[in-house]
């Protein structure tokens, strides 16, 4: 198989009561705009795993993995750039912010979405249908193939 260098980023949604926790951007070009908590993927890191580091780093929050919420794959430069949204579930409640990163975050509905500046309708429409839309699952065959192995439906 042929390696392809590629842009991979991740999201989380993370629902509480019909509302998604929202973080604001504190540097970078996207600096005072509204999305997902984000980041990058590392070298040799699982997406699903570098989503759970990217929430501890950014929000102090241990997550679980419930689900792929959405996908956007774009082209920037000429190189693939997927970035992958998953459903995930607090395994505590209190949030610590890094200010380094993050400016501020909130709890919002879908009906506080359009006041919001967000980071792209991309991130919108997929914070939305983790809101409102939400039909997927996960499936581990870790334990079975011997090594990391998950199935989003």
């Amino acid at each position: 198989m042929r390696t392809v260098t590629t842009d991979l980023g991740v999201a989380a949604c993370l629902v509480e009561k019909d509302k998604i926790l929202l973080v604001r951007e504190g540097k970078g070009p996207q600096k005072g705009l509204w999305g997902l908590p984000k980041g990058s993927v590392d070298e040799g890191e699982l997406p699903q795993l570098a989503v759970k580091r990217e929430l501890i780093e950014e929000c102090g929050i241990d997550v679980e993995i419930l689900g792929l919420v959405g996908l956007r794959e774009c082209l920037i430069k000429e190189i693939p750039a997927i970035f992958m949204a998953y459903l995930v579930h607090s395994k505590n409640s209190v949030i610590k912010i890094d200010n380094d990163e993050i400016t501020d975050y909130g709890w919002f509905g879908v009906k506080d979405f359009q006041t919001l500046s967000w980071i792209s309708e991309a991130m919108r429409e997929i914070a939305e249908k983790a809101v409102t839309n939400y039909d997927g699952k996960m499936i581990n065959y870790t334990e079975k193939r011997g090594r990391s192995y998950f199935l989003y439906l």
